[in-house]
């Protein structure tokens, strides 16, 4: 057990490490995540509801969303902007890595005659035909990718834009990083919850990379006879840093704003969204 700790104390070269995968499979957790997301009132795997609808107007009136468009919605989980846009009109492909998420979207789209097409799958690797005039990475899904991974869906997503298309994405900001600290925290669960649906016991170990402006939060979870580890690395960005990695992979900051819901740029904010364009 020392050794075990031991390791789970341990500094990983910054995204060494990806857990993301079993994260979404695992059918407990997959399922709990699936009941965050249908939580309309939290912000832990998706944001409130209130805020999607917001935002899904934001959108549909920014790029005249209708018949006619096609959007991509990458990472979509269980379908809450894909449906909702597709709702007003737009020809939508959503694609996820949890089937179980992706059951509940489907199901959603059939039982509203939705025009939604989802597939299953990682979209670092995941073939798509055709393009689209917007494509979506929302709620920081782009933040836990390492620089060649982010450089990698950037180029992929540059092939799925038709001409004239847009990519919006939004970032955890310098000012989610500068608020958090490192820390080490322990965690009793003697009748199931989160992580398993047994008793177990959860470590948490918290490592910042400033340089970087990155951090990890390492999961330790013991059960009977069994533990697993799940890493969450998180890039933040600050609106020039953000700029200059798309402008080294050929992209163009169109505007800036403080969340997907278009609100102004807030300096104090944990995230922020910007409007992408490929450039020549």
């Amino acid at each position: 057990m020392y050794s075990i700790l031991a390791e789970h104390t341990h500094r990983p070269p910054l995204f060494s490490v990806y857990t993301t995968e079993e994260l979404w499979t695992d059918p407990h957790l997959a399922g709990q995540m699936l009941a965050f997301h249908l939580d309309p009132d939290q912000d832990l795997a998706s944001r409130s509801h209130a805020f999607i609808q917001r935002s899904v107007a934001w959108l549909t009136a920014r790029f005249n969303l209708g018949e006619g468009k096609r959007v991509l919605d990458l990472g979509c989980g269980p379908g809450l902007y894909a449906n909702a846009l597709a709702e007003r009109g737009a020809s939508v492909t959503g694609v996820d890595f949890s089937e179980n998420s992706l059951a509940y979207a489907r199901s959603e789209a059939d039982s509203r005659g939705l025009p939604v097409t989802y597939r299953h799958g990682d979209y670092l690797g995941l073939e798509l035909a055709g393009t689209f005039d917007l494509i979506l990475l929302i709620f920081g899904d782009f933040c836990p990718l390492g620089p060649d991974r982010r450089k990698s869906l950037l180029d992929r997503v540059r092939s799925w834009l038709a001409p004239g298309g847009r990519f919006v994405l939004d970032v955890s900001s310098s000012t989610q990083f500068e608020s958090l600290e490192e820390s080490s925290t322990y965690e009793d669960v003697p009748e199931g919850g989160f992580w398993s649906p047994d008793p177990h016991f959860v470590f948490t170990k918290r490592f910042k990379y400033s340089p970087e402006m990155a951090y990890l939060d390492r999961y330790l979870i013991i059960e009977a006879g069994h533990q697993r580890e799940f890493f969450n690395w998180i890039q933040c960005y600050d609106p020039v840093g953000l700029e200059v990695e798309l402008r080294d992979a050929g992209w163009g900051v169109e505007e800036t704003f403080g969340n997907v819901a278009g609100d102004p740029f807030d300096l104090n904010g944990q995230f922020f969204a910007v409007i992408a364009e490929p450039k020549a």
